[in-house]
């Protein structure tokens, strides 16, 4: 049984916002791929008028440093830029799960409220970021389904005094009164 639930929560959508995480994964790279470029050109040009003694194919050769290093920079740099693209998937998804997910829900939560269903309950995974926010989310429709309740209570016993005989103008005109002192009460507005 407890499976069940924790099952019924688990997410099978691995994007929530698909252009947002990619554009996040994208832009990550691009700025790691420019750092690394730019620590290469540098590292290049500063190491040009240095010269290196290098040991290739059983002969000793003399090459300036910048192009003794080029190709073992370019091969190192194309390793680093791809665990970086791992890492930042791995990372974008992740967090995106622990924050986005919460996210998704309380916009769809909060649409429905809106729409008038005060039984809405953000139910959150146990690990998942801003679970007291949706516990906060959840104990103010509780208050507002117990606030509407009480107006319809009212607005119930206003209608059976009205369809009852021998209803009288002045005791439904305070039966009114107080009902809207009521709303006013409950739901604050200008």
């Amino acid at each position: 049984m407890a499976e069940e639930s924790v099952r019924s929560y688990r997410r099978r959508i691995v994007y929530i916002h698909r252009e947002y995480q990619r554009s996040f994964i994208l832009k990550s790279c691009l700025v790691a791929l420019a750092a690394m470029v730019i620590a290469g050109v540098l590292l290049y040009f500063l190491s040009r008028e240095t010269i290196t003694a290098t040991y290739q194919f059983h002969h000793l050769a003399l090459r300036t440093t910048a192009e003794a290093i080029l190709r073992p920079l370019l091969i190192t740099n194309a390793v680093v830029l791809v665990c970086f693209l791992f890492a930042t998937i791995f990372m974008t998804i992740y967090v995106s799960h622990k924050v986005g997910g919460p996210l998704w829900h309380f916009g769809k939560s909060l649409k429905s409220i809106g729409e008038g269903d005060l039984q809405v309950q953000i139910r959150l995974r146990e690990n998942d970021q801003l679970k007291e926010f949706a516990d906060q989310i959840n104990e103010m429709t509780q208050s507002l389904n117990g606030k509407a309740r009480e107006v319809q209570d009212q607005v119930a016993r206003l209608r059976a005094k009205i369809q009852a005989p021998g209803c009288e103008g002045p005791e439904l005109g305070n039966d009114v009164e107080r009902l809207y002192e009521t709303v006013f009460q409950v739901f604050k507005t200008q």
